[in-house]
């Protein structure tokens, strides 16, 4: 699976370099979103928002501005119906198509309401989890954004080295199974 590390930071982007410069698979882009979308293939995109789905704020916004409030709706929907009191877990995924497109996203929520985030170790599941959910679903070429990187005020260094540490153990994991 080819991975997009994706942020317009680029405090971010050079603390991933720092960490997956070896990584053959992993490509570190430092853009916004819709000029990605513009220039790359993916078939998969990673919403790292909040656990009622609400996508308005920061990367999220992108998201929906690039396909469209449906995706909001449909994510929102989902939520409310799937998981109990209508809040996703933080940290859990799931895979859903997107309205009017071949490109999937996995929405996995790094807060259960905008805030920061003083458990970096949130960043560590995300990123397991959506690499989970991904491979899973057959995923060839996906776009993930720093968790925690804006909203979530989590260290650039410390959210690299924590994306990077769940990317070794799910390599790790996949490859004992």
């Amino acid at each position: 699976m080819k991975i997009y590390l994706l942020d317009n930071n680029e405090l971010i982007s050079a603390a991933w370099n720092e960490y997956f410069h070896d990584c053959k698979n992993v490509e570190i882009v430092t853009a916004d979103f819709e000029h990605f979308m513009d220039n790359h293939k993916v078939d998969c995109v990673v919403s790292p928002g909040n656990s009622k789905g609400i996508m308005l704020g920061g990367y999220d916004l992108a998201i929906t501005k690039y396909f469209g409030k449906e995706l909001t709706k449909k994510i929102q929907a989902y939520i409310a119906k799937t998981y109990k009191g209508g809040y996703q877990p933080v940290a859990s995924a799931f895979i859903t198509d997107i309205p009017g497109s071949k490109i999937k996203l996995i929405h996995c929520p790094t807060m259960l309401k905008p805030s920061v985030i003083y458990n970096p170790k949130i960043v560590n599941d995300c990123m397991y989890n959506v690499l989970k959910v991904a491979t899973e679903n057959n995923i060839q070429a996906i776009v993930i954004p720093a968790f925690g990187g804006m909203t979530g005020k989590v260290n650039p260094n410390e959210l690299a080295k924590e994306m990077f540490d769940a990317y070794n153990l799910f390599i790790k994991n996949k490859k004992e199974a």
